[in-house]
């Protein structure tokens, strides 16, 4: 066997590739990884392989004589060759992972007598030698020329920016990166795929994402559907080491009784979601994240700057510091004076970035997008349901009217949860209601509600479902029907079932197996599928092109985690939504500022989210969407706040397309070059 030295620019013959040149040597203890350009093309093998010779100059008074050191092999040795040429192209085909030097000689000694034996033609049985070359095959390439990741995910497409942007962070930057695409492209997907790769790698043994509150159970949910990674929610003192991937919001890890122990924590990649929300240096966000030892670290926002250039300038210190320089140069070279939101020299800007940053915008990427055709289906209540809702409002703004604070304290939850519940149906109602009157706790206004729960309980029927049955007659096509409540779900499957339609059913009470089987058996037999809001995280239905929002949620995240499991990338058709509402209630006002105001439903699944986070920092929509109602005098003061209410969400919706037209101005610019 061969132990030539070879380097970059010698020619080698190989006995079936023939004469070829040497364009990348990766030195190993034992042997070379050679890269070598071939009549038939780049090829990479190993030098220890008795298959490759260096080119041997023979004295033109030598020639034909048998010299020992042939560059075509004899016919006899053809069987050998070509078992030893599998081996090389296997070993070849897929890049691996870094390992450390004691492993890395342990490997080479391991793989040496392995290419012995089978150059001598010698094997041991299929399972061994399967595993034996996936766990070497991840070791001859360092230089992540494609991802293995995909080997254990589920539901997840391989798209092109995606791939693109997933290379470059760990190839290119280092696992230090700006993940930037503009919105509905899967950032988070590119992040997951990142993690998945590293763990694959073993370059990562633990890792930590930061979130916004409202994000935590969708990111532990992705990342077990789609990645097949556990994941820990931790708050607590005690929670940071609970597991190897831990998922947390960035006020509790930044906060007094939790930023130390998370310090001490060995985390070795630190993923933050929404990181817009790091833009002020002076913050104990910033700060917190700042002073985390962490070798890996992404970054994910759609629009890294939103108020000024300094945010950007920010967010970079966190991955790369002085890649941008100084403040005082940044703010020199690339900020026009007097306007600070505003960048000059913006193609030097751009190449200093692409150090740091992956951007997809919509135009690279490709992907085609379907459309939303929304429909608005707007139902009268029977008599007694009028009665009741308008019964359940009275007392709701009765109570919250209060002006003794302990009684807003004791009621605000359930008063909520109740008004609720009967902008959904009569049933969902019904529970909470007997719940209240068998409680001690609420002594005082027992009559009261004694009275809504024998109204509620003489309804057997709900007026949206007539809707719904309408709409399932025009078209024989699958359909997500959508509810809050299980109370709901339950009178729906009842009122189908007996009609003889085929209906699944997707609840959070379910176990995983229950779960997986339901969606399967949506998929293959059923029309209809009734879910709670379970329904609208962690798995995608795009088999289904059709939503019914039997209610809608007050908060707008949980309409557009409903749509987003069926209107994402991969969604062929345009899709339906019928927004079931009815006069005069929550529901109706809520879908008047959303739909009409701002156009919720043509924004792109994750837009909505970033109006939202300019809109107000201490109360959710939720919650603004319940004071307004509960502390109204009449309809008419509850029409003219809602206006209002509305007016704000739109001025925060404008400003969000200033945000983005700012952000293309600086980032797209490249792109924009390459289309001239």
């Amino acid at each position: 066997m061969s132990t030539q030295e070879f380097e970059v620019g010698s020619r080698v013959v190989h006995r079936l590739f023939g004469e070829g040149l040497v364009v990348d040597v990766r030195k190993g203890a034992l042997h070379d990884v050679l890269e070598v350009v071939f009549p038939c093309g780049v090829k990479r093998i190993v030098s220890t392989y008795p298959l490759v010779d260096p080119v041997v100059q023979v004295p033109a008074s030598e020639q034909g004589r048998d010299t020992g050191e042939a560059s075509v092999s004899p016919e006899g040795d053809k069987k050998e060759a070509l078992t030893a040429q599998a081996l090389a192209e296997e070993l070849a085909a897929v890049a691996g992972r870094e390992w450390r030097s004691t492993e890395l000689l342990e490997w080479d000694e391991s793989c040496h007598g392995i290419l012995e034996k089978h150059s001598r033609g010698e094997f041991d049985t299929s399972e061994e030698f399967s595993l034996r070359m996936e766990a070497e095959r991840f070791a001859l390439d360092k230089g992540f020329t494609q991802l293995v990741a995909f080997q254990g995910v589920r539901d997840v497409d391989r798209h092109e920016h995606q791939i693109r942007a997933c290379l470059k962070v760990a190839r290119d930057l280092g696992g230090r990166a700006l993940l930037a695409d503009e919105v509905g492209l899967g950032k988070t997907i590119e992040a997951g795929l990142i993690l998945k790769e590293y763990l694959i790698r073993h370059l990562v043994r633990r890792a930590l994402i930061l979130v916004p509150v409202s994000l935590l159970a969708q990111w532990k949910e992705e990342l077990w559907n789609k990645f097949m990674l556990e994941a820990t929610i931790a708050s607590g003192p005690k929670d940071w080491d609970k597991g190897d991937i831990v998922v947390a919001s960035i006020d509790s890890a930044k906060s007094a009784k939790n930023r130390e122990r998370v310090r001490q924590q060995t985390f070795d990649v630190l993923i933050v979601d929404e990181a817009h929300r790091l833009r002020n240096h002076k913050t104990l966000a910033w700060k917190f994240v700042h002073s985390l030892d962490v070798k890996y670290v992404l970054l994910l926002t759609a629009t890294p700057v939103q108020n000024d250039l300094r945010e950007l300038f920010n967010l970079v210190t966190l991955l790369r510091p002085g890649t941008l320089g100084t403040y005082r140069a940044f703010r020199r070279q690339f900020m026009v004076r007097g306007d600070r939101r505003l960048a000059k020299n913006t193609h030097s800007l751009s190449r200093l970035l692409s150090e740091v940053m992956v951007r997809t915008s919509r135009s690279q990427a490709e992907v085609p997008f379907t459309k939303r055709v929304v429909q608005s289906v707007a139902f009268e209540l029977s008599e007694p349901e009028r009665v009741l809702y308008d019964a359940v409002a009275e007392l709701v703004r009765e109570l919250m009217g209060s002006r003794r604070t302990e009684i807003e304290k004791q009621w605000y939850f359930t008063l909520l949860v109740l008004q609720k519940e009967i902008g959904s149906s009569s049933f969902a109602a019904l529970r909470t209601l007997e719940r209240i009157c068998s409680s001690a706790r609420y002594r005082a206004a027992r009559s009261r509600f004694q009275a809504l729960y024998d109204m509620a309980n003489s309804i057997k029927f709900n007026s949206k479902c007539d809707g719904l049955l309408s709409i399932l007659e025009q078209r024989k096509e699958k359909v997500i029907v959508f509810t809050q409540f299980r109370s709901t779900l339950d009178y729906l499957k009842d009122v189908l079932e007996e009609r003889g339609e085929l209906v699944s059913v997707f609840h959070g009470n379910l176990s995983p197996g229950e779960k997986e089987g339901a969606i399967a058996n949506f998929k293959r037999y059923g029309q209809v599928l009734l879910s709670t809001e379970a329904g609208g995280e962690g798995r995608n239905l795009q088999f289904c092109r059709r939503v019914i929002n039997y209610d809608l949620p007050w908060n707008p995240m949980r309409i557009e985690q409903r749509i987003g499991r069926v209107h994402r990338l991969g969604q062929k058709q345009d899709i339906h939504i019928f927004n079931f509402t009815t006069e005069n209630t929550v529901e109706s006002y809520v879908l008047e500022i959303l739909h009409k105001k701002i156009s919720m439903f043509e924004l792109v699944v994750g837009e909505m989210d970033l109006i939202l986070g300019s809109l107000d920092d201490k109360h959710s929509f939720e919650e603004m969407v319940f004071h307004i109602w509960a502390t109204s005098r009449d309809n008419e003061e509850v029409r003219r706040r809602f206006s209002s209410f509305g007016a704000r969400l739109l001025y925060a919706k404008k400003r969000y397309e200033r945000v983005k037209d700012l952000d293309r101005s600086i980032f797209d610019v490249e792109t924009e070059r390459k289309t001239e």
